[in-house]
């Protein structure tokens, strides 16, 4: 029996996740964890992708068709176009003004192992990784069901965000910053993204006299909840960090819940309560919840994207 599938990447700067969703459901079996690859040039890279999608879509079953190919993709990224605009952050280089939708939607079609499985509406379309991530997280179960207004946050390697109102994204409002986009708000000689991310942690541990070449987030977490003083002091210092960097925005918008997910996010019992305790002050009394599944909630968010695309 030919089942039709929702293919769903989060793709990354060093892991593409994929996996086959069909009536809003993650089939387990076809989660998958790649290397992307993102030094290669654009058509190898439009190939890479083309053997992903067909591993999963193996992995849905011999019968498994594809309505649709979702693709949570960073930015700087011409979404709407499926363009890339990503440059000289030493990832995706090669896609640079390319048609990527276009090139993979190519590749599929030349490919003998996916031309023959892309249902007569199938399509392609990308979002921003948050943004797909904010879109699941409304979902039922989600960290932001049932707010009137949320923002989202990702922390890991960079600092991802989206606002939403009534479950909508808000991305060209006077009281959200272009796209709903942090990352590129300035910030002392730099901007968030710098500040709010894996290397703001690290620069933080480096001025405290941490090794920051040998110890990472995770190992500097492990120390903070053994109660190393120096760590709690940093992971303190990062969430009065946060609420400098962030407040301006978050209080322009008032939402009534922040979501955070992302790897770093799963340290958040270190850096929450330094964040509430000055953000409460400022005007900022929103409840903080964390993502119970960062990854998943992204992929659904990228199944709602695709289920809109091709109604």
């Amino acid at each position: 029996m030919t089942t039709s599938w929702i293919v769903a990447f989060d793709v990354g700067g060093t892991e593409i996740k994929a996996a086959a969703i069909a009536d809003g459901r993650i089939a387990a079996a076809t989660v998958g964890h790649y290397a992307t690859r993102a030094d290669l040039p654009a058509g190898p890279m439009a190939a890479r992708f083309v053997d992903i999608f067909a591993d999963i879509l193996d992995k849905a079953g011999p019968d498994a068709v594809a309505d649709g190919w979702g693709i949570a993709f960073p930015g700087p990224f011409d979404y709407e176009e499926g363009v890339s605009r990503i440059r000289g952050l030493g990832k995706f280089d090669s896609l640079y003004g390319l048609p990527v939708g276009r090139l993979l939607l190519e590749a599929l079609r030349s490919d003998g192992r996916t031309s023959g499985r892309l249902t007569p509406r199938f399509r392609i379309a990308f979002e921003n990784d948050a943004a797909l991530f904010g879109l699941g997280e409304t979902g039922p179960g989600g960290a932001a069901e049932g707010a009137e207004r949320a923002v989202c946050l990702t922390i890991g390697t960079g600092l991802g965000s989206c606002f939403l109102e009534r479950g909508r994204l808000v991305k060209r409002r006077d009281d959200v910053p272009a796209e709903g986009w942090l990352y590129t708000v300035p910030y002392q000689d730099g901007i968030a993204d710098d500040y709010i991310s894996r290397r703001g942690i690290l620069q933080l541990a480096a001025g405290l006299g941490r090794n920051a070449e040998h110890l990472d987030v995770r190992e500097l977490a492990s120390l903070a909840d053994a109660g190393d003083r120096e760590a709690l002091r940093l992971f303190e210092r990062f969430g009065r960090r946060m609420a400098d960097v962030l407040l301006p925005s978050l209080l322009r918008f008032q939402p009534e819940r922040i979501v955070l997910g992302g790897q770093i996010s799963k340290s958040a019992h270190l850096f929450v309560p330094a964040f509430r305790e000055a953000a409460e002050p400022a005007g900022l009394h929103a409840e903080i919840r964390l993502s119970r599944d960062s990854l998943s909630s992204t992929l659904l968010g990228v199944y709602g994207l695709i289920r809109t695309a091709v109604q």
